[in-house]
């Protein structure tokens, strides 16, 4: 058994040093600092090591670029995040800055409503895009397989989603 996972180690020192320039130009465009790309690199490598006993052949170099820009991505939400709640923030304080009167809550929650009556209010194939995008933060192409239909359809649903949503909220002003 210690020789298999010799092996296996071997195996993937060797695959690290073959595509670590390759994954290095995918993750950078979405990071844009190359330190933090090493880290997000670093990432891809221990989850690739982790889900190699689950790789079911194929092609690697897309396997590991789809793990790549998985983790770019998850790490420059993280950042956005954080970056939004720093922004927010009073000086010494990790609570928000603002404090809402009464109005200004019930007119949010107001337009909380709106929207999620908007949401339901749209045909399935653009709610079911919108929600899955804004929501739960998958890709086009993750959205495209799921749904068996081409980026550019995604891409189409969600400009149609956008306009009907911004149609009916100025609607009800």
């Amino acid at each position: 058994m210690v020789e298999r996972n010799s092996r296996r180690d071997e195996d993937f020192a060797r695959i690290v040093e073959q595509y670590k320039g390759y994954l290095m130009a995918v993750i950078l465009p979405v990071i844009r600092d190359p330190e933090q790309a090493q880290d997000v690199l670093q990432e891809t490598f221990c989850q690739a090591y982790r889900s190699l006993p689950s790789f079911q052949g194929g092609n690697i170099k897309f396997w590991l670029s789809h793990i790549a820009v998985r983790k770019a991505v998850d790490w420059a939400r993280r950042q956005e995040r954080r970056r939004r709640e720093v922004l927010q923030a009073e000086p010494g304080e990790g609570a928000p800055a603002t404090v809402r009167s009464a109005e200004e809550e019930y007119l949010k929650l107001e337009n909380s409503s709106r929207l999620a009556a908007a949401l339901k209010n749209l045909p399935l194939p653009y709610r079911l895009t919108l929600t899955g995008y804004c929501l739960e933060g998958k890709s086009y192409r993750q959205l495209a397989e799921e749904a068996g239909i081409t980026v550019k359809t995604v891409e189409s649903r969600l400009y149609r989603a956008r306009r009907i949503l911004k149609q009916e909220m100025e609607e009800g002003l």
